[in-house]
């Protein structure tokens, strides 16, 4: 999935599930973010103090650093959960949609009290779930063979289309030049929601795949945690939510849309900020926007020196920012994930 899913659709489904606007923005910031919080170096306060960010996006990576454990830390607790499919220790370890090991995450932290990061975690959540749809059947390891795309074919592109697509990634992002990684062989063809493809993978296994459908899927199964969430912490609540009923025509017909993400996103905020889903714009509908350098601008100052190095200070209301409580949600979720809830299934990676 891409920002028109992680920020966009999220951050309707929270509005239209009775959340109030600014609520609704540290959700879908959150979950968009997971795919943006690309340092992991401690910031040392000059007044005193440091912060150990927590590396959540894999995009940005240097092609030397895409080792196994960055991939055990990263690619697995955010983007590719395991669905613990099979009996071989990797099958287990390929991203199943809506797997087992998906919900067991979600239960748990419905059943866990409310921390002051609750929602910030609620949005890394739903970013790594709305992933099991469009990261299905692909493994977060570089594992010879297993995530191999043969054959593909994309409807409405000419051929040579995705190597060309692939050759342009690769420029800009480090993974794309690991193909045995990921989805990294397709391009970013699995996570556009209007894209029908298809391939044979590496049994030779035929897939023909609806990205519309899976994200409908997603967007309705994200909806229900969000409606779980409210249920369990009503206070959290400002409206009756919409039933899904009412907006799932709209919703699909957004994830028809094709063209390029600037379109796609831009078809979103004519809805939100038009009730198109059914909520009365007041506030962040409006004009929403995504800064992903905003939560951080707000927590730190940046003090540059004549020799590069830079310098921080926090900005006071640091121990209460945005910034801090993503990184401190990232931080717990990852060592949930690895140390807790993979364990249970004899999965010990952490």
């Amino acid at each position: 999935m891409q920002i028109d899913f992680h920020f966009y659709t999220i951050y309707s489904l929270a509005r239209a599930s009775g959340f109030n606007p600014e609520n609704s923005h540290i959700i879908a910031y959150s979950s968009q973010h997971t795919d943006d919080a690309k340092y992991e170096h401690a910031l040392e306060f000059e007044n005193g103090g440091r912060f150990q960010q927590v590396l959540t996006a894999h995009k940005f990576l240097d092609i030397n650093a895409l080792t196994k454990p960055t991939c055990y830390k990263i690619w697995l607790p955010f983007h590719f959960v395991p669905g613990n499919s099979g009996s071989d220790f990797y099958e287990r370890m390929t991203t199943r949609s809506n797997s087992i090991i998906a919900q067991r995450i979600i239960d748990d932290f419905l059943s866990s009290p409310l921390k002051p990061y609750s929602l910030h975690r609620l949005g890394i959540i739903l970013h790594f779930y709305a992933d099991t749809w469009s990261h299905q059947n692909f493994i977060g390891l570089m594992r010879d063979n297993m995530n191999d795309v043969r054959k593909m074919k994309i409807k409405g592109e000419k051929k040579g289309f995705i190597k060309a697509q692939i050759e342009k990634l690769q420029k800009k992002f480090f993974e794309y030049a690991a193909p045995k990684l990921g989805h990294a062989q397709a391009g970013t063809i699995p996570d556009e929601p209007y894209r029908n493809w298809e391939y044979e993978d590496y049994k030779d296994k035929y897939f023909n795949i609806s990205n519309q459908d899976r994200a409908l899927d997603a967007a309705q199964n994200c909806y229900m945690v969000l409606l779980k969430f409210l249920k369990k912490f009503p206070n959290f609540s400002s409206a009756d939510p919409i039933p899904w009923h009412n907006m799932v025509e709209k919703v699909n017909s957004l994830f028809d849309i094709a063209g390029d993400i600037e379109h796609r996103t831009t078809e979103w905020l004519t809805v939100i900020s038009n009730s198109g889903l059914g909520f009365e714009p007041v506030g962040k509908d409006i004009n929403l926007n995504y800064d992903d350098r905003e939560w951080f601008k707000v927590a730190v100052e940046v003090i540059k020196t004549e020799d590069e190095s830079d310098s921080y200070k926090r900005k006071p209301g640091f121990e209460n920012s945005n910034w801090k409580y993503f990184h401190d949600a990232a931080a717990y979720h990852r060592f949930c994930v690895l140390h807790e809830i993979l364990p249970e299934y004899g999965i010990i990676c952490g």
